[in-house]
Order: C-alpha cells, then structure tokens, then sequence
C-alpha cells in the first residue's frame, strides 16, 4: 500500500514539475505576461510568428528552387544553340565536300570527253550567214522567171512571138515544150506539174531544160493562152483602148500569181554561191535525204540545218557531250534558224495576201460586171 501512494505521488510531482517548467517557459518568452498569467493573446502572437517564418522560409526556398530551375534551362538554351552551330559546321563541311567531289566529277568527264563539242557543231556557223544567198548568182532565179512569163504574155522578144501570132501557134508551142520536156527534174510531165518548184529543195535552173520547164509551168498556170497584141492602128480606136485597158486590168491580177512564183523560185533556185554548197556538203549527214549538189539553194541550206539536228539522232545524243558554251551556241544557232523561216514566211504571207485581194476584186467583178452600177463622181 505504501509502495502504490509511493508511486502516486511521484508521477503527480512529475505532471507539477512539468506545468511549471511550461508555464515558466511562457513566462520567458512573453516577459509583459510573466506575473500576470497565462495570456490568448501570447499565445496566437507565437502561431502568428510561427506562421511567417513558415511562410518566408517556404518563398526562399521556392525563390531557390526557380532561380535554379531557370538557370537550368539558360544551360540547356546555351547547350541547344551549340549544337545547332555544330550541326551548321557539319551541313556547311558536307556541302563543300560534296561540291569538291562534284568538280573532281565533273573534271574526270571532261579529261573524257564528255563536254567535247559535236561535229556537227564545228560546222554550222560557216554556213548559216550565207542564208539567202551568196555572192554569185547561179542558174534563172524566180524573178527572171516571172519576167520572161509577163514578156510572152505581152508579147514581147522571142518569147512572146508564138503570142504575136495567136491561135494555133499557141497551142503548138504548149504541145512541143510538153512533148519535148519530158522527165526533166524527175517528173514526167514538168510542164504541167507544179510539183516541179513545190517539192523541190534545190531546182538547179542552171540546167536550161529545168530552167525551161519551170517557165513552161508558170505560163501554164498564171496565163497559158494570151490574147494578140494590140496594133498601132487598134489602138487608135475605142475598141482598142477597151482591149488595151482590160488586158492590163487582167495583166495587174495575174501579177500576184506571179509574185507567189516568184518568190518560191527565188529560195528553190541556186544562188547561194560557192560557199554555201561546200557548207552544205559538209553539213549533211549520210542519212540526209536529198541529193547535195555542187549547187545548192538556201531552202536546202536550211533543209540541211533541219536534218542534221532535229532528225538526226546522233545530235540528240550529242548534246549531252556538249561544253554549256556549245549547247548556248547551239540555242543560238536554232533562233537565228527560226527567225529566218519566219521571215520567209511572211514574206509569202503578204504575197498570199495579194492574191487572195485579187481573188476578191475578180468575183466583184463577177457580180456587178465590168464596171457596171459604179457611182459616178462629180
């Protein structure tokens, strides 16, 4: 029994002891209340403490935690930008190795001979300046044709004496050229066979029965049976003057059938000269089609220019052979080809035009008569 109230008492010594020693601790933090008591106000002025220094002590290490974080990523950023220059370095390396390796490419073809210029590109511009002739005239160019025909039908020199005496010599003289001609230039009719100047990429007039032939099919075509001319004494009269004015009415519009042959004579003739012919002799490849004589048209010249490129398939092989500066040559050579073939082209144009005008005022004519329901001038 005495040992139980022993034990008692001394844990109720141990409880007072320790409500002393808390109550003084209390009383030394809080001096204002040390005799005077517990106090609320104490005691939430300490939670109050406790809390900021919480607080302030919680934002530092917050402030800590992000200053390192963002110290972190200003590394990672300066980490980011070294590679991307380093992997910049590395691309702008590979583009000069590979432009090295490119040259030395490049170089090893052209030691081959890959850009070696074509052959047919050693001899073109010795021949395309003498486009549309030379400095020599050779054989009866379109021209003469065209006044050797407006002759006849006039009547005029030797030419014009069937003419002169009308009717049956006509007939005559058309029957022995035709008869007389035969098979000259490859066809068996020439006389009467336009085919004789259309097809023909060089006709050498310089032969006088080609050159005869040709004249034959153009008096044949624009004006085969002219009438008689008019006499001295004809003329004198209204009936002549009548004659005399329509046949040079008529004479007007066949000039522009005439000027159409004409024109396709004078690029079918050989009067390129010399200098032409030897270009196109060399320029012609063995596949070329036609003959190449020692007289030579410029309509071949560019027949020839044609062939040798854009029907040959050895020039399409070639160009990959070529140097930049022969393939730009070559460019060249094509523009100034069609800049002439354009321009042969509207010079035929505007004689087309001349006889389509012709064509037009003939069936006018045919409509109103000649001459009648005109308006009378003042």
């Amino acid at each position: 029994m005495q040992t139980k109230n022993t034990k008692k008492n001394a844990r109720l010594s141990f409880r007072l002891s320790l409500l002393a020693t808390t109550v003084a601790a209390i009383g030394i933090a809080t001096p204002s209340y040390a005799f005077g008591g517990c106090s609320c106000g104490g005691v939430a002025n300490i939670v109050r403490n406790a809390r900021i220094n919480v607080n302030n002590h919680t934002t530092e290490v917050g402030n800590y935690i992000v200053d390192n974080i963002l110290r972190g990523v200003a590394q990672l950023s300066a980490y980011s930008k070294r590679e991307t220059e380093a992997q910049t370095r590395i691309a702008e390396a590979q583009d000069q190795n590979a432009v090295l390796r490119e040259r030395q490419v490049i170089r090893a073809a052209a030691e081959g001979g890959r850009y070696d210029p074509a052959v047919s590109a050693c001899i073109d511009l010795s021949g395309i300046q003498n486009y549309g002739g030379g400095q020599t005239s050779q054989g009866v160019g379109g021209i003469d044709i065209a006044n050797l025909s407006r002759n006849r039908s006039y009547g005029n020199g030797a030419a014009g004496e069937p003419v002169r005496q009308g009717g049956l010599a006509l007939a005559q003289e058309i029957q022995l050229d035709r008869d007389r001609l035969r098979n000259v230039a490859g066809f068996a009719d020439p006389t009467s066979d336009v085919r004789l100047l259309t097809e023909a990429i060089t006709l050498d007039t310089s032969d006088q029965e080609v050159a005869q032939a040709y004249a034959r099919m153009i008096n044949n075509m624009v004006d085969p049976l002219p009438p008689k001319p008019i006499t001295t004494q004809e003329a004198q009269t209204p009936t002549g003057l009548a004659r005399i004015a329509a046949r040079q009415i008529d004479a007007t519009r066949r000039s522009a059938s005439h000027a159409v042959f004409t024109y396709l004579g004078d690029i079918a003739t050989p009067t390129g000269g010399t200098e032409l012919a030897t270009w196109a002799q060399n320029a012609a490849g063995p596949a070329y089609p036609y003959n190449v004589g020692d007289k030579v048209s410029s309509l071949q010249a560019v027949d020839i220019f044609v062939h040798s490129r854009f029907a040959n398939p050895d020039w399409h092989q070639s160009i990959a052979r070529m140097s930049p500066e022969s393939v730009q040559r070559e460019l060249l050579l094509t523009q100034a080809l069609n800049l002439h073939v354009n321009w042969i082209r509207f010079g035929l144009e505007r004689r087309v035009a001349a006889v389509e005008a012709a064509q037009l005022a003939t069936y006018v004519d045919g409509i109103e008569g000649a001459g009648g329901g005109a308006p009378i001038g003042n």
